[in-house]
């Protein structure tokens, strides 16, 4: 909360909705509030990437914390800097589809959602 008692965007999705053709490359991107400098590469913030599971059953998949990969897949690529967090799919597959969020661990955890929808490359 700022001085106000406001809530502030602390993170948010560069693009709440990406398309991409399957073989192509994804970018998802959550940028940080300008003012905020508590995202720093130096602070105690923790950074993570999480797939939602489709599957009520399943549990989500931690893709990556800060900038360490954290699933065994040489398509993704994680970069971290001063003004955001980003999570590269290379030769994107149909599979790849639906929900990721970037999530610092504020109290209580701070989200950002993307929704990655990929078109068959027949089509």
């Amino acid at each position: 909360m700022d001085i106000y008692g406001e809530n502030k965007t602390i993170i948010e999705a560069l693009q709440p909705n990406v398309t991409v053709i399957s073989g192509q490359k994804a970018i998802l991107t959550c940028i940080f509030d300008s003012i905020n400098q508590d995202l720093s590469l130096l602070s105690s913030h923790q950074l993570i990437w999480i797939r939602q599971s489709h599957a009520s059953y399943d549990a989500d998949l931690i893709l990556a914390h800060n900038q360490d990969l954290l699933i065994s897949d040489d398509r993704l690529n994680i970069q971290r800097n001063h003004i955001d967090y980003t999570l590269t799919i290379i030769d994107v597959k149909i599979d790849d589809e639906g929900i990721y969020i970037c999530e610092v661990n504020t109290q209580p955890p701070t989200k950002a959602i993307i929704y990655l929808n990929v078109q068959d490359h027949a089509k």
